[in-house]
Order: structure tokens, then C-alpha cells, then sequence
């Protein structure tokens, strides 16, 4: 009951100004609404970033040409990646190391922990439809690829290992070549060579890091004509489960490391990566990020403390014969001590609550124009009110324990 009565009195005493009260714990709504803000919208980038990786397929392995300075799902020490560059027969992007006999070699892998394996080989090339051009990407394909990312037709037939000179268009690129048309049996020519549209893909959905409706699928042995090529750019490996994507992960390694002749795991000329090792990494960028900025937005939380401080100080002058009064009249030093303490917490948490709702409008509307959703996490509000809270207390213990120190003949005689 004592305590219910001090939060009555700390809750009247602060609405009786009102506009004074709000400028006190502006400073902590802009803090902590920053804070939350960022918080938000960090969890929402990776929410969206997360579900676009997993799109890609969580039990897929994607292997990469070259090396680069990412391994186990953070970045190789400066040292290795330098190492493996020297070293190494490629950097990533530069040569293609990744050869027929590599998706031969792990086509053998156990089908306990590998399902599907599929290379290819991409780039931009001209298409000429009609004697009209256009710039377009296409890939060369491996039989198991329209399997393994799921594909579908929505008409005509897929790619065989035999094919030569079909081809498959996604369904958006099919619309914006031949229009109503059906795209079926028409004819496309790509560097002077004259495909024969044979399918094309059911619409899929799109992600930031590859769009199938815009894109057209051939043979990997003609993409090896075309491109002047005899390796794939990448291979894609689809284990068995996410409980089998470890091992499988280190099988790959080890089977490539022995087609490569590479003893040293340090030297590979390829990269074996999966959703899980680009989660913990995007993870950890997206942590330290978030700490860094809500860093700096901490910085307002301290200004908004000392003001605090200040106003409750001035509450304390303002008030001196009433804290005088109530110890003439029995009050202890301890009461009037948890008075101005109570109030400074609930200046502050009203300030927290406020901020979070301010960070949390930030969040949405940020995330209208960048087309995500912002996420508010149970642990952004725990920290909204743990620092707001913390804060009240810090900042109020000063002027508080100077309240209840005022002796009471004095403080009845104050003017």
C-alpha cells in the first residue's frame, strides 16, 4: 500500500506539468526510439534476406570456382586468404576450376547424404528474335538442375542430356519475346546459332539473387560451344536433409580436394557454401551493424539522463518545503529518498514506452520504402524498458538522495 500511495503522488507530480515533463524525457523517447528503430529494422533485413536464402533451397550446397576469403561461415583470417590466393590457381570470378569430371566425381557421392547434383554456366549474351536484339541471361544446364531448384514447366518439355539446339525460356521472358504468341517451336538465335524453344517454366518467385522468369536454360554442351568453354561456373548440390548438410558439405570438400590433386584444405581452388554458412555470416554483419548504430543512438540516451537529472533537481528546489512539511510530519529520510526516485523510473519509463513506439512507426515506415518488414523482438522491448529504467535510476539517485537529506527546519523556512 506504502508503495502504491509514492507511485500515486510520483505520477501526479509529474502530470501536473505536463509540457515540462515531455521535454524532460525527450531526450530518452529520441534514444530509445533510435535504438528500437534499428533494432527493428536490422531484424527485418534479415528476416527478408533469411527467407530469400532459404527460397534458394536450405539443404542446397552451392560450389563456387576459385577461392575467397570466407570459410565456415566467417571470414579466413587475413593470413589464409592470402595464403590461398598465392597459392591457389584462381581467385573467385577469374578462372573456371570446376570441370565435367568434378560433377561426374560427386554425381558418385552417397545418395544417403546427396540427392541431386547440377552444374552450370552462365552469362549475358544477344538474343535475336525477328532480327530484333535483345540482352538476356542465359544459362547452360545439367540434366538434374530443373529438379533440384523445383523448376516447373507450364508448357512444352524440359532439357535432356541429348538436347542440341533447344532451349527453355522463364515464363516472363517468353511473354516479353513472343507476347500472346506461344513461345513453343519458335525460333531464337544466339550468336549466330538457332535454337528451337522447346519449354517454358511455370512463373516463379522472384529474390534479390536470381529472377528464373527472365532467364533462358540450354544443354551444358552447348553453353560449352557458345561460351568457349569446357568447365561450369558453379555446381549446385542438394543434400538429403539439413541434419545430412554437414557431411555432406565435407564430403564435397574432400571429393573435389582429391579430383583437384590438393592436399591442403587451405590451397582449394573452389568454395563449398550453404544457406546455413551465408545465415551465420549475414548474422554477424547484421549484429555488429545494429550494436554499432544503436551505439550511437545511445549517445542521445545519456543527454536525455542528464536532463533528467536536471529537471529532478530543479523539482527537488521547487519542492522544498513540501519535503519539509512531510518530515515534520513523520515522513522518513528513506520515503522522501524512494519519492524522487520513483518518479525519475516513471519519467523515464513513460519515456521508454513512448520511445518504443516512436522506434517502431520508424521501423514501419522505413520499411515501406525498402520493401521489408520491420520486426519487433521481445528482446527490444526488455531493453526499452531496462533502459529506461536503468537510467531513471542512475540519473535520479543524485537529486533524490539530496532531497531526502534537506534538513527539515530548514526546508520549512526555505523561500
Amino acid at each position: 500500500m506504502k508503495f502504491l500511495t509514492i507511485l500515486k503522488q510520483s505520477v501526479k507530480a509529474i502530470m501536473s506539468n505536463k509540457v515540462r515533463s515531455f521535454l524532460t524525457v525527450l531526450g530518452i523517447i529520441i534514444g530509445i526510439g533510435s535504438v528500437i528503430g534499428l533494432m527493428s529494422l536490422g531484424a527485418g533485413v534479415k528476416a527478408s534476406i533469411s527467407e530469400q536464402i532459404n527460397s534458394l533451397g536450405s539443404t542446397n550446397l552451392t560450389i563456387t570456382s576459385g577461392v575467397t576469403a570466407y570459410s565456415k561461415g566467417s571470414y579466413m583470417s587475413s593470413d589464409d586468404a592470402s595464403k590461398a590466393q598465392q597459392n591457389s590457381s584462381a581467385m573467385l570470378g577469374s578462372v573456371e576450376t570446376l570441370t565435367q569430371n568434378d560433377l561426374t566425381e560427386l554425381t558418385k557421392i552417397s545418395k544417403d547424404l546427396v540427392e541431386n547434383v547440377a552444374g552450370y554456366v552462365s552469362s549475358p549474351v544477344i538474343f535475336k528474335v525477328n532480327d530484333e536484339e535483345q540482352r538476356q541471361t542465359l544459362i547452360g544446364v545439367s540434366s538434374e538442375y530443373f529438379a533440384l531448384y523445383d523448376l516447373k514447366l507450364a508448357s512444352g518439355n524440359g532439357l535432356t542430356v541429348s538436347d542440341s539446339k533447344n532451349i527453355v525460356l522463364g515464363s516472363q521472358l517468353a511473354t516479353d519475346t513472343f507476347g500472346d504468341i506461344s513461345a513453343i517451336g519458335q525460333k531464337i538465335s544466339i550468336m549466330e546459332i538457332e535454337f528451337t524453344v522447346v519449354g517454358v517454366l511455370e512463373a516463379q518467385e522472384e529474390s534479390n539473387f536470381s529472377n528464373p522468369n527472365l532467364q533462358a536454360y540450354i544443354s551444358d554442351a552447348d553453353a560449352f560451344k557458345i561460351f568457349d568453354s569446357k568447365n561450369y561456373n558453379g555446381i549446385v548440390a542438394k543434400a538429403t536433409s539439413e541434419k545430412t548438410v554437414d557431411s555432406a558439405k565435407a564430403e564435397i570438400e574432400t571429393v573435389l580436394l582429391r579430383s583437384h590433386k590438393i592436399d591442403d584444405k587451405d590451397l582449394a581452388d573452389f568454395t563449398v557454401t550453404s544457406s546455413k554458412d551465408l545465415l551465420s555470416t549475414i548474422d554477424t554483419v547484421m549484429s555488429m551493424l545494429t550494436s554499432f548504430l544503436a551505439g550511437i543512438a545511445a549517445i542521445s540516451l545519456l543527454v536525455g539522463g542528464i536532463g533528467i537529472m536536471n529537471i529532478m533537481l530543479v523539482s527537488v528546489t521547487e519542492r522544498t518545503r513540501e519535503i519539509g512539511l512531510r518530515k515534520a510530519l513523520g515522513a522518513k529520510t528513506s520515503d522522501i529518498l524512494i519519492q524522487f526516485m520513483t518518479e525519475a523510473v516513471v519519467l523515464t519509463i513513460i519515456g521508454g514506452v513512448l520511445g518504443m513506439t516512436f522506434g517502431y512507426t520508424i521501423g514501419i515506415v522505413a520499411g515501406k520504402f525498402l520493401d521489408f518488414s520491420a520486426v519487433i523482438t521481445i528482446d527490444s522491448v526488455l531493453l526499452a524498458v531496462g533502459i529506461s529504467s536503468f537510467i531513471g535510476i542512475v540519473f535520479g539517485i543524485y537529486p533524490a538522495a539530496r532531497a531526502a537529506r534537506l534538513n527539515p527546519i530548514d526546508a520549512l523556512r526555505y523561500e
